[in-house]
């Protein structure tokens, strides 16, 4: 099965966002937004260090969300190079929001494992991370682990949107991320602690 996503990035969010309340007034102000609104291109996931590396969500309730298949610098068989593949559980995202959601990780070479989702999509590996004071992206269902968020946006009984998040030292720069563990069903906007900066990574599933 082909699997095909039409992704459309939105790295002029968060100055719209910025611009709408405010925010922009004189020219040093628009200077320091231009400089707090650079992007980093890294990888969205870490691909690991083998050929592949798939990640697996599952509800705290065991039951399976999603799949993503990340492939790293090689093609894999049908597999592209720098692509992430994802397979979701569609009759299962009426439990987002009320139940936590587990992710774990499985490395290796060869073959990967099939997919065989109800909702198959793929994205480019490497995404541009976006720096922002205020969360410029609103809805959806947010899962934070840490200083790690992900919100997951929904229509017609499938992901339409996919925003991961990070907030990091002052200073430090955004990097690829490996979600591990626990993430919990929150609410409302991401918040950048003090002497943090906020990163975000934005995609439309079509």
């Amino acid at each position: 099965m082909q699997m095909h996503s039409r992704i459309m990035r939105l790295g002029t969010a968060a100055f719209l966002a910025l611009a709408a309340s405010g925010c922009v007034m004189t020219a040093g102000a628009e200077q320091a937004e231009s400089e707090a609104l650079d992007s980093v291109s890294e990888a969205q996931i870490d691909p690991g260090y083998k050929a592949w590396r798939l990640y697996t969500a599952t509800f705290s309730n065991g039951q399976p969300l999603f799949q993503v298949l990340a492939i790293g610098g090689s093609s894999v068989g049908n597999y592209q190079a720098n692509t992430e593949y994802f397979s979701v559980t569609t009759a299962n995202l009426q439990y987002l929001g009320q139940s936590n959601v587990t992710f774990s990780r499985t490395d290796g070479y060869g073959t990967p494992p099939s997919q065989s989702g109800s909702q198959q999509f793929q994205m480019p590996l490497s995404s541009s991370w976006t720096s922002f004071s205020t969360d410029p992206v609103s809805g959806g269902y947010r899962y934070d682990s840490g200083d790690v968020h992900l919100r997951i946006g929904t229509g017609n009984g499938k992901i339409t949107r996919l925003t991961w998040y990070q907030t990091l030292p002052t200073g430090q720069s955004p990097a690829n991320i490996t979600p591990n563990g626990t993430f919990t069903a929150s609410s409302g906007a991401v918040t950048v602690p003090s002497g943090s900066a906020g990163y975000y990574a934005d995609s439309t599933i079509q």
